[in-house]
This record gives C-alpha cells, sequence and structure tokens, in this order.
C-alpha cells in the first residue's frame, strides 16, 4: 500500500511541474527540441488551439522570442538567438526540477 501511494505522490509532483510551465513556455522549449514548426504542429505538441497558438506566437514575436519565415506556401516559426537563450535556460530549469521529484 505504501509503495502505491508513494507513486502516486511523484505522478502529482511531476504533473505540477508541467503545470508550472506557461503556454509561451511551451512553446519555446517545443521549438528548442523539435526545430522550425508550423503553428498546426505547435498547438499539437502543446495541447492547445491553433488560434490560441497563433495568438500566443504573436506575442513571442513582438517579445522578439521567435522569428516567423515565409516559406510559400508555409509560415515557419523559430527562435531568435534570445528566445534559444530562454528556451535553454526554462528546459534546464524544468529537468533539474522533475529530478528532484522523481
Amino acid at each position: 500500500m505504501t509503495n502505491r501511494i508513494a507513486y502516486h505522490f511523484r505522478i502529482n509532483q511531476f504533473t505540477m511541474v508541467r503545470m508550472f510551465l506557461t503556454v509561451k513556455q511551451k512553446i519555446l522549449i517545443t521549438l528548442l527540441d523539435n526545430g522550425p514548426l508550423q503553428n498546426n504542429d505547435i498547438s499539437k505538441h502543446v495541447g492547445i488551439t491553433e488560434q490560441w497558438c497563433s495568438q500566443t506566437l504573436n506575442a513571442l514575436h513582438a517579445e522578439g522570442m521567435i522569428e516567423t519565415e515565409l516559406i510559400p506556401p508555409r509560415k515557419i516559426n523559430k527562435l531568435t538567438n534570445k528566445g534559444a537563450k530562454v528556451a535553454k535556460h526554462l528546459k534546464e530549469i524544468s529537468q533539474k526540477t522533475e529530478a528532484k521529484n522523481h
């Protein structure tokens, strides 16, 4: 019985770590891990609607975190140098936090 309780506790802690990442942060890490992506691919990775993804990408673009490149007929989103630095830092913090909870 004790093992079962500890197992559930670990899963809940892991879930809590993931929940603390904002959508913007999840998108930055997704682009870091997967390279340039289209909006629909990002929305699938992050688990949000394409509309929400588009609005968030616009905000990240305005903050200088991503840039968009038109490769007809596709619009590709990729990290800027600033966005890559932030994404690497976020991923490192996330991994350290997850490791502590396991």
